[in-house]
């Protein structure tokens, strides 16, 4: 069977898993940031619970077949994890790697839960400086429509939904944020919220994408690449604010 991976699901996976690798005992930054003479790269190994060949670890041939390259069936890991678990297939179970993940994807929810309480100016300034840096065209204008409808137009699941509800939180924090900004920088809002409509836009382009990789992508976007817990939950903060008042989120 050809290995055709949806984008979707691709997404997702790294979203939840901060784009590290899953062992808690490594987990590794899995996406290597910019540098003076590299592009950002991706290092990290889709990892198939359920093995998606007959005869690999892990095999099941009572699995649906339909359901071998999803999200479902995948963890995210780095290269040494990766051949491990599939090297010592009879240690590293079906159920070991299915707790495996569903721990470390909690584990990511748990570290920007306690990072949002904390988040000050300077992550957010730090969050923002990548958007504004984004060239982009003038966006198309959107009708605002509220959260909950949002929420239920775009079938958003309930992960979706509880990212939502961390981030507005400490709602109050971006909109004085915001307010500062504009007094010091005239047109400023203007430009942010350009720059995630306009990120929607080309993210909506993709057909392909589900609503809830296209929240996972503009969760990614809000933060760049950074590792840092703090940076991502502040990027979290102002993408839930958006969320909230205007028009960010339409399909």
């Amino acid at each position: 069977m050809n290995r055709k991976y949806p984008k979707s699901d691709i997404k997702i996976l790294y979203g939840l898993a901060a784009a590290r690798c899953a062992f808690s005992d490594c987990r590794k930054e899995l996406v290597l940031e910019e540098t003076a003479t590299d592009p950002t790269k991706q290092i990290g190994h889709i990892a198939h619970i359920v093995a998606h060949s007959e005869n690999g670890p892990r095999s099941d041939p009572s699995y649906p077949k339909k359901k071998l390259n999803t999200y479902e069936n995948w963890i995210l890991l780095c290269p040494n994890c990766h051949s491990t678990v599939d090297t010592h297939e009879n240690q590293y179970s079906t159920e070991m790697l299915r707790n495996l993940k569903t721990e470390h994807e909690q584990w990511v929810k748990n570290n920007l839960s306690e990072n949002i309480p904390s988040v000050t100016f300077a992550e957010l300034e730090v969050a923002i400086k990548g958007i504004l840096r984004q060239k982009h065209e003038e966006p198309l204008d959107f009708s605002v429509i509220p959260p909950e409808q949002k929420i239920s137009q775009n079938q958003l699941s309930i992960n979706s939904r509880e990212m939502i509800t961390m981030g507005l939180i400490h709602g109050n924090q971006v909109k004085s944020f915001l307010a500062k900004m504009e007094q010091v920088d005239d047109g400023f809002i203007n430009r942010l919220i350009g720059g995630f409509k306009a990120k929607y836009n080309e993210l909506s382009e993709n057909r392909e994408l589900t609503s809830d990789a296209m929240f996972v992508e503009l969760h990614r976007f809000s933060f760049g690449d950074t590792a840092d817990f703090k940076i991502m939950a502040a990027g979290l903060a102002l993408l839930a604010h958006l969320f909230e008042t205007c028009e960010v989120f339409e399909r």
